[in-house]
């Protein structure tokens, strides 16, 4: 509900949460050496009562409120740790692609409490906050969250299908399928049934 630190000056009267959304809770100068994020989907439970609008959107409209403010409120050199899960989900392994592109980035799976979940910890070091690659970020999450918040289910999911757009490019800038075990051990029995005929 924190609509005024990430940017809106004006909240449409007709929405079903109009009451509820809070004024700036951080001065925009106001930084931080450590921010944690540790509000994942698995904080927002089902027992959680919420609007109609909000069932579907919460998890989203979370965690880039976390992602926003807290890039955005991070000191240059400064340290995130952000609390994830399924390593091998698009939406996690492109959130870990985007902080590698301004800090260093380490996953850490603690013994206690995580051994049997699929959560694990990403630490975020030496973040460049004012780079312009963090800058877009903190821009894109506020426009996620604002369409989470108060765009139509047609705005919705076309949110959710540009997020999509980037499985592609993900893939092709790790080259995950060339790379895979069976492609590449095709592909070296193709090379070898090819110098065989050759010869």
């Amino acid at each position: 509900m924190f609509t005024k630190d990430k940017g809106m000056k004006t909240i449409p009267t007709s929405h079903p949460d109009a009451e509820n959304f809070l004024p700036r809770q951080l001065e925009p100068t106001r930084v931080f050496d450590l921010v944690v994020c540790d509000g994942w989907v698995g904080c927002v439970l089902r027992t959680h009562k919420r609007l109609e609008y909000r069932e579907n959107r919460e998890a989203r409209r979370l965690s880039t409120t976390q992602f926003a403010i807290g890039l955005k409120h991070l000191r240059v050199g400064g340290t995130m740790i952000i609390l994830l899960h399924k390593l091998d989900s698009y939406e996690t392994a492109s959130l870990i692609h985007r902080f590698q592109e301004f800090s260093k980035v380490q996953l850490l799976k603690p013994t206690s409490g995580h051994t049997r979940k699929s959560s694990f910890y990403m630490v975020a070091s030496n973040v460049q906050s004012q780079q312009p690659a963090a800058l877009d970020a903190i821009e894109q999450w506020k426009q996620k969250w604002k369409v989470a918040t108060f765009g139509k289910d047609e705005g919705y999911l076309e949110l959710l299908r540009d997020d999509l757009n980037g499985v592609n490019v993900l893939l092709e800038m790790f080259d995950a399928l060339a790379k895979a075990p069976f492609i590449r051990n095709h592909g070296d029995a193709a090379l070898a049934e090819n110098s065989s005929h050759n010869s």
